[in-house]
This record gives C-alpha cells, sequence and structure tokens, in this order.
C-alpha cells in the first residue's frame, strides 16, 4: 500500500464527506460540510489527506484557533475529524496524518494544541496529555425550582446580541488559560454546527442591559449547557439563567448536564443543589500537546517576568521538556525572565512541564533533583496552579 500524505484540494471534498460520513455515522453529514464551509478560518493547508492508489483514505482537520494560556493569547491548533477509511485501517495512517498535522502546525506558528477523544492511549502515544474537567449533572426540575423573584429578565439571545456578549466573555475570560479568543465571525460561525435551536441561547439583562447569557443544546444524554458566563456582581443573573434552562430541560423530560471550568460560578451553583453529580472521567476528554516549546515559553515571557517582579526570590534555571526532545530553558533572575539553551539547576519532565505551563498542578516539588523548599516555592509562584477556561461552544 502506497501512502501519499498532502494538503486537502477543493475537488477532494466530496470524498473527505464520504469519508467521515462513513467512520461517524453518529454524526450528520452536514456537520462536517458546515464544519469547512462555515468556518471563516478554514484553509485547505489545514486539512490533511492520505491518499492511498488515487482515493482519499484517511483524513485530519487542524482547527486554526488562538487560545489564552494564562491570559496570553498564543497560536493554537484544534486537532479533529480524525478518519481512516476501514479498508485501509491497522496501516498507520492515523499515526502519520497526525504528525503530518504537526509538522504543518509548526510550519504555521502553531504553538499549542488541543482535541477531544474517546481513545485517550492513541493520542497520548503522539505527546498528547489528559487535561481533566468537571462533568456535572443535575436533574432539571430541581433547577427549574431555583427560580425567585429577580431583578434580571430573561430572553432568548438574537443576533445583534454578540457584540455585548461577546465583550462579556473577553472580560470573563481575560487572564485565564483554555479560552479561546473570538471574533463576531467566528461566534457566528461556530452557531452553524453546535447544534443550538431556537430558544437554547438565552440572555438576562437589567434595564434592558445584556449582563450574562447561557448557550446550551439537546443531547441523547440529556440538555447540554454548552456555555455561560456574566459580568462581575451579578450572580443572580446567572441563577435565573440556569432556572430557565432548567425549566426548558425539565419540560422535555431532560437532565441538565454541564462540563464546567473548574470554580466557575456554573459549577458552583449546580454542585450545590441536592441531586448534583460531579465525575472528571469523561468519555471525551479535553488533550493537550505542546507544539513548539521554545515558542511558547518566549510567548509567555511577559507573563513570567512580571511573575518574577511580584515573587522575588532565589535565581532558578528551571529545564523544560515536550515531546519529540525538544528542550529549553526558564531563567529567572530577582525580577526578569528569559529562555536559554543548558544549564538548567532543575529539570521538570515532558508531563510536569505541560501541567506546569497550564497551571494544572503544583510542579515545584517534582522537579529533579529535589529543589530545596525556597526554590520550589519560586517555582510555584512562576507556575501557579489555574483552572482551565474551554467551554464546550469551542470543541472541534
Amino acid at each position: 500500500m502506497t501512502v501519499t500524505l498532502r494538503a486537502a484540494r477543493r475537488a477532494d471534498l466530496p470524498a473527505i464527506y464520504d469519508l467521515l460520513e462513513l467512520c461517524f455515522p453518529e454524526a450528520q453529514r452536514a456537520l462536517f460540510v458546515a464544519q469547512v464551509e462555515h468556518d471563516s478560518t478554514f484553509r485547505f493547508r489545514h486539512a490533511r489527506v492520505a491518499e492511498v492508489d488515487g482515493r482519499v483514505a484517511g483524513y485530519v482537520r487542524m482547527f486554526a484557533r488562538t487560545m489564552l494560556v494564562r491570559g496570553v493569547p498564543v497560536a493554537a491548533g484544534g486537532i479533529g475529524s480524525v478518519a481512516t477509511h476501514p479498508e485501509a485501517r491497522h496501516g498507520g495512517i492515523a499515526t502519520a496524518l497526525l504528525g503530518d498535522a504537526i509538522a504543518a502546525m509548526r510550519g504555521d506558528g502553531v504553538l499549542l494544541s488541543f482535541l477531544f477523544t474517546g481513545i485517550t492511549g492513541f493520542y497520548e502515544r503522539l505527546g498528547y496529555r489528559i487535561v481533566r474537567e468537571p462533568w456535572i449533572e443535575v436533574e432539571a426540575a430541581e433547577a427549574a425550582r431555583e427560580a425567585q423573584a429577580s431583578l434580571y429578565g430573561v430572553r432568548r439571545m438574537r443576533d445583534g446580541d454578540v457584540p455585548r456578549l461577546l465583550a462579556i466573555y473577553r472580560q470573563a475570560a481575560a487572564g485565564s488559560t483554555g479560552a479561546i479568543a473570538r471574533t463576531q465571525r467566528t461566534w457566528r460561525d461556530g452557531t452553524s454546527w453546535l447544534g443550538e435551536r431556537d430558544g437554547d441561547a438565552l440572555v438576562a439583562e437589567r434595564n434592558g442591559v445584556p449582563v450574562a447569557y447561557l448557550r446550551s443544546r439537546c443531547r441523547t444524554y440529556g440538555h447540554q449547557i454548552l456555555e455561560a458566563e456574566l459580568l462581575p456582581n451579578h450572580d443572580e443573573a446567572l441563577a435565573s439563567l440556569l432556572a430557565a434552562v432548567g425549566e426548558r430541560a425539565a419540560a422535555h423530560g431532560e437532565r441538565l448536564t454541564a462540563l464546567v471550568p473548574d470554580g466557575h460560578l456554573l459549577g458552583v451553583t449546580m454542585r450545590a443543589l441536592t441531586s448534583a453529580t460531579v465525575t472528571t472521567d469523561v468519555p471525551y476528554p479535553m488533550m493537550l500537546r505542546v507544539v513548539s516549546l521554545d515558542g511558547l515559553l518566549r510567548a509567555l515571557l511577559p507573563y513570567f517576568r512580571g511573575r518574577a517582579a511580584g515573587h522575588p526570590g532565589p535565581e532558578v534555571r528551571l529545564g523544560l521538556s515536550a515531546r519529540g526532545g525538544e528542550a529549553a530553558v526558564l531563567r529567572v533572575v530577582s525580577r526578569s525572565a528569559g529562555v536559554e539553551r543548558g544549564g538548567a539547576d532543575v529539570e521538570l519532565g515532558e508531563r510536569a512541564t505541560l501541567d506546569g505551563l497550564i497551571g494544572q498542578r503544583r510542579v515545584g516539588r517534582l522537579a529533579r533533583p529535589r529543589p530545596d523548599a525556597a526554590l520550589a516555592r519560586r517555582i510555584d509562584a512562576l507556575l501557579p496552579e489555574a483552572a482551565l477556561r474551554f467551554w464546550n461552544t469551542d470543541r472541534v
């Protein structure tokens, strides 16, 4: 079997849609068409195909996005629509396509890659790591009963609301890790494949001004909250939105579900309900992979310099590593930081490097050789824990 890897061409699209429809029978063909033809960020160089004997036998799509990492916007590539024709499976096509896609992302200046999958072991072999997010389920009727007299009115979202809601989203996401930078165009693009119905997107307003919103959709396992954001000091607005979507779900006999950023008010509110169940063992977890360690560290230097200035301590040369043998040293002196080669005092392994950069756990004590207490505290001050803020509306 001779396999040729290349960028997709417009003439390949019917064959690509056929392949995706065959490999993902639970999804409608219209979904894959929309993700190509209604996504303003789509470029043919981001769609990679494996050609066998002149036919498209494999496919993978890279979704060009900008992700905030500790509040810094960095180029990110979502991986989706990974498919191999049944007759060509077990020949390494998917692995080759992913390697090709990662190389293409690196050539495009992408620093970080993310995906969602039910076959985590396959992607772990390629350097991706699971990021745990809490999945919460509650009885919709109980959420609906939370409704009370409120200063906030709840109504359906209108197209003209997008600029205001986008401003709410940006304010809420500022300084976070995991949030995808959006424009009015990309916000509207996404609605074409999310499966939102009329009335699934709600706005809470006060004195006629939107201060919070909630987006949801119906799924076989329940009514899924896709996203909810609010302005500061408007907590009651979110409670009103949760009650409204709970009433909608209860009317259809559905449970209310949500994959919620850790520590978000929506999660806090849902967890307080007596019917709440919480797990991080989700069927399709988010996974992340560093594509360019050197590029990511250099993009984050303003952040590191700010942390160094605000948290003085001993000088540290922290060795970091990523898939493919890439290594770099983050050197932090009293109030400054830079990226160097070699000469590390302590080292973080590949997994601890990713955990530290995105803030999924404290890594000061994971360094080797084990640093003294003062140096461990300095490392933790540079790489503090941080909740990932990523909504289902940004899944690919």
